[in-house]
């Protein structure tokens, strides 16, 4: 009752006064040996025996913490001569208020002992450290666009509020501090506890995509936790800001702070701007997040082989739509037999184009309830139906070696190697069929084109958090929030949530979506009983290892991708948990990210993507560990993004950004032993990126001339800061699971390692299929109905 405090403390003005005294005299002692936290306190630089006048807004209270007890702030009034503090507007004369803040509209005294044994104080510490290290990903709206922030959480350390015994608290004695820390162990225990009704693992992609449609569509609490500070995995874009020289207006030369914008990984993306959308851009229309990304179309790109080897470079142009790469490059390199063997390819692989155009992203989900929802576009099931599974979730060495079909001509053969270790690190006949025949079919349909996001992927990846977080179901996305464990019922039968690192538990009421690699399953989940689950009730003693793409001798030998699946153990598809642990992994990347003096470069001359072929389309014939070097050699084949050409925004005015990027066809294992940032290691980099920088300077020569900022990244960074296990693309074709389900109905997998696999539209699709495996097939249903109209 706060009248009765107020008579109490008008009543105790001797005690209150000697309070007073003892607080300032603390808190003099402390600033004279210790410097208080900026983000804790306004103004730590203020004498304490100054006098200092703060506005006080009407009914917020002043709050002392000492030893945890708050005081309303009108008892305040009493430590000082000033009048008592009533309405906003009012100042408060205190020297003690030098030292407040009033960052959460409250105001603060805080006794900090750095060696103080009370429990209380050192508990009162251990939280507030947690609690700040806990960020948000948060929204501003503007009328033209949404800013996106990462803001710290405000949580206020409060103990007893507003009762009678509030001057009294100030007295310690064993039996109220022993409260006082039952007190503080219950609100530690309530403040270390989060509810959500759907918690995902991960902000890649595919967690996205599942977050955005359960928000948005579905009416769900998402919580979406990430360890990375960035959110979008794989695809995420990253700034960086550096000093250039810079002749001012009074012609001095000044040093000019920049900002430049990356993409982490892929630059090639279609089926955004024009229909047949691809999955990615179904979600982003059923999220109402398509008008968030502006799509720059483009209609091909750059060939480059054998480059800086005058006698043998070879440079050409892919264009996309019908009849133009057949009547170009196609017959021109490939003769007339590759025309009519590409002919031939398109139309036997037709009718698995039209289950992947007929059925929608949105209609997709795991588990036995899966063919229901299907169901409403029964046309294209029944032919998908016809082919079987062994075609429609197998590879494109049916269609490459028979039965479906055999190519022949050599020059096409190794076009679509080069196009399926593109999509999927591995050569065209152990790439998933439904993945090649979409976008042999995409490339040269009506209207075909390529597309890139203006503001680079980080634009899809800022829509798509904001379609996580739109409306009040309480949505987040969480990131730097790493996830220790998926929690489980001691008799492993029930998933409960999710741990985080630090001991923080959220409760999922609904369930739980892994964005994870499946690698990384087993390490989520330490609960002895539901490993039997998902092992199917077999012993655990076994040490499992994931199989590996690439053969890697050593001794500066190249290495060499399997053209054929390595045995498979029997063990190894023993059980669900088998088949995650011994996964094929397929390679990893080396960047090189370029910021740029464009002065004097004529951008119009250029592409705004290349594909570099270091050794030439078909390699250099060279027999490496028993196989022929080829289109998916190690380091052959080099990805050029020059997207300044089509979004200057990227860069400011004068420079651009180039990212050169082998993907997939760097070996892990040549790094395995290798320490960051040791000489070693730093080396290694300059060695390997040789290949990258080559590329680069065969389309602009005087490339290490205009540099403004360089940086390699190698598969450990991939692994570091993208928690890839071996920094692997992802896996391998054969070992896709068939879709997310595993033995608990509230436990759903999703990305590059369910099927369709690798890529941004297939991880955007397994992405959906989560979030609709979240649902009764009734409500999904009912979605579909609301999306159709």
């Amino acid at each position: 009752n706060e009248q009765n405090v107020k008579t109490l403390i008008e009543s105790n003005d001797s005690l209150i006064s000697s309070k007073q005294h003892s607080i300032q005299k603390s808190i003099t002692e402390k600033r004279n040996t210790h410097a208080f936290e900026q983000s804790s306190f306004k103004d730590s630089t203020t004498s304490t025996q100054s006098a200092s006048h703060i506005p006080i807004p009407q009914n917020k209270k002043i709050e002392i913490i000492r030893e945890r007890v708050r005081i309303p702030k009108y008892a305040l009034s009493t430590l000082s001569p000033s009048k008592p503090v009533e309405e906003e507007g009012k100042t408060v004369t205190n020297t003690a208020f030098n030292l407040l803040t009033s960052n959460n509209n409250n105001i603060f005294i805080s006794k900090k002992v750095a060696s103080s044994t009370n429990p209380i104080t050192q508990r009162n510490a251990q939280i507030k450290r947690r609690e700040h290290t806990s960020h948000t990903y948060a929204f501003k709206s503007s009328s033209s666009s949404s800013t996106i922030s990462t803001a710290k959480r405000n949580t206020k350390l409060n103990g007893t509020v507003g009762d009678t015994n509030t001057i009294s608290s100030l007295e310690s004695t064993p039996e109220k501090e022993k409260a006082q820390e039952n007190d503080l162990n219950n609100k530690e225990e309530t403040e270390n506890v989060e509810e959500v009704d759907i918690a995902i693992i991960g902000a890649g992609i595919g967690g996205l995509c599942a977050g955005s449609i359960l928000n948005t569509l579905y009416g769900k609490k998402v919580g979406v936790y990430e360890s990375h500070y960035l959110p979008g995995g794989c695809a995420h874009a990253f700034p960086i800001t550096t000093m250039v020289d810079k002749v001012g207006e009074d012609g001095i030369m000044k040093k000019d702070k920049v900002k430049f914008t990356f993409d982490s990984g892929p630059t090639i993306v279609l089926g955004c701007s024009t229909k047949p959308y691809n999955p990615l851009r179904q979600v982003l229309n059923a999220v109402g997040m398509d008008d968030e990304v502006e799509w720059i179309p483009y209609q091909g790109w750059g060939m480059i082989e054998h480059p800086l080897k005058d006698e043998k470079e070879k440079r050409w142009r892919v264009e996309l739509g019908p009849s133009l790469f057949e009547n170009g490059p196609l017959t021109g390199f490939g003769g007339e037999d590759a025309l009519r063997e590409f002919q031939e390819l398109r139309e036997s692989t037709k009718e698995l184009i039209s289950g992947a155009v007929g059925i929608p992203a949105m209609a997709m989900r795991a588990g036995n309830s899966a063919l229901i929802p299907l169901l409403r576009y029964l046309p294209a099931l029944i032919g998908l139906i016809k082919q079987g599974e062994e075609v429609t979730q197998g590879t494109f060495g049916q269609f490459m070696d028979g039965p479906k079909f055999i190519v022949k001509n050599q020059w096409l053969r190794d076009w679509l190697d080069a196009l399926a270790f593109s999509l999927s690190g591995l050569p065209a006949s152990r790439t998933a069929a439904a993945a090649m025949a979409y976008v042999i079919y995409d490339m040269h349909r009506e209207g075909a084109a390529l597309d890139y996001p203006k503001g680079g992927l980080g634009a899809v990846i800022d829509a798509l958090v904001k379609g996580v977080e739109q409306g009040s179901n309480g949505s987040r996305v969480h990131l730097r929030q790493h996830v220790e464990n998926i929690d489980i019922s001691a008799d492993g039968n029930d998933i409960k949530g999710i741990i985080l690192k630090g001991g923080k538990r959220v409760i999922a009421k609904d369930g739980v979506i892994c964005n994870a690699p499946v690698w990384s399953v087993k390490n989520l989940i330490k609960n002895e009983e539901a490993l039997k689950v998902l092992n199917d009730s077999l012993p655990l003693n076994k040490q499992r290892s994931p199989r590996q793409s690439w053969i890697v001798p050593g001794n500066d030998i190249r290495s060499s991708i399997r053209h054929e699946r390595p045995i498979v153990d029997e063990d190894d598809n023993s059980s669900l948990l088998a088949k995650y642990d011994t996964a094929e992994m397929t390679g990893s990347f080396l960047h090189l990210h370029l910021a740029l003096d464009a002065n004097g470069l004529d951008l119009d001359s250029l592409e705004a993507h290349y594909t570099v072929m270091d050794r030439g389309l078909g390699g250099d014939n060279a027999m490496i560990n028993g196989c022929k070097d080829g289109p998916c050699g190690e380091l052959n084949m080099i990805a050029v993004s020059n997207p300044c050409v089509l979004d200057k925004t990227l860069a400011p005015d004068g420079y651009i950004v180039v990212h050169a990027y082998g993907a997939g066809n760097e070996p892990y294992d040549i790094w395995k032993n290798m320490k960051r940032n040791s000489p070693e290691y730093i080396a290694l980099k300059e060695q390997r990126a040789q290949a990258l920088w080559r590329a680069v300077e065969s389309i602009i020569p005087d490339v290490r001339k205009r540099v403004v900022t360089s940086l390699i990244g190698s598969p450990i960074t991939h692994e570091r800061f993208l928690r890839r296990p071996k920094g692997t693309y992802g896996s391998a074709t054969e070992d896709y699971l068939k879709d997310g389900s595993t033995p608990y109905k509230n436990l759903v997998l999703c990305g590059d390692g369910v099927f369709p696999g690798i890529g941004i539209p297939s991880v955007a699709l397994s992405g959906a299929s989560a979030a609709n495996s979240m649902t009764s097939p009734w409500i999904h249903w009912k979605c579909l109905d609301n999306l159709r109209s």
